[in-house]
């Protein structure tokens, strides 16, 4: 594993060499969400599949950097969640109980935003330009969002991988390089673990 300060280089230079491909991101999640308010309403199999994408981005542009590190977890965690969304069901996705819709969708703006790695003198860059789909934190958390919005698209599976890497991502960039602001992951992989155990321990589930 390459040293904290090396990570961190990394992660600087993936967050200002590559906005555009950030940018990118931003206005796939922008159209996504005008989709979704105009009343699209997908199959857990889609959402399932959909979610692994930005996972995949990070990957591709992990390698990209040398950082062969997060280009093997996250293409694990893509290829994971991707054999997962496609073992899901046909139904439409469904919309979770108002505590966890309200959380997930303040986890949508945090990894939206997330402002870190992105050198700017202007908040209004992180609107557009955080480093969404190109940096681990940030793209779980939009994920973790969706997620816990939409009921981990039906799949257990799905919310179980997000919850193992949320979990990692978030203390790894907690306590080993010193990014307090990936507490905000960290808030929301508990979350989806309430979630998840009020899933399965429900008639339902």
């Amino acid at each position: 594993m390459p040293k904290s300060e090396e990570i961190i280089s990394t992660l600087h230079s993936l967050s200002n060499n590559y906005s555009f491909v950030a940018i990118l991101w931003h206005a796939i999640v922008i159209v996504f969400a005008i989709m979704l308010m105009t009343k699209w309403n997908p199959s857990n199999r889609l959402m399932g599949v959909l979610i692994s994408l930005p996972l995949f981005s990070v990957a591709v542009f992990a390698w990209i950097a040398g950082n062969p590190f997060n280009g093997t977890l996250f293409s694990i965690m893509g290829l994971l969640t991707i054999i997962f969304g496609l073992r899901g069901s046909l139904e439409y996705v469904s919309i979770s109980s108002p505590p966890f819709f309200i959380i997930g969708v303040l986890m949508i703006i945090f990894g939206f935003v997330y402002p870190h790695f992105l050198n700017t003198d202007t908040f209004m860059k992180y609107l557009y330009s955080s480093p969404l789909g190109l940096v681990p934190c940030p793209t779980l958390s939009l994920l973790i969002g969706i997620i816990l919005i939409f009921n981990g698209s039906g799949s257990n599976a799905i919310s179980i991988t997000f919850i193992i890497f949320g979990l990692f991502y978030g203390l790894f960039g907690v306590f080993k390089l010193g990014v307090h602001l990936d507490i905000g992951l960290l808030l929301g992989t508990l979350t989806l673990i309430v979630k998840y155990v009020l899933t399965i321990k429900s008639p339902a589930g």
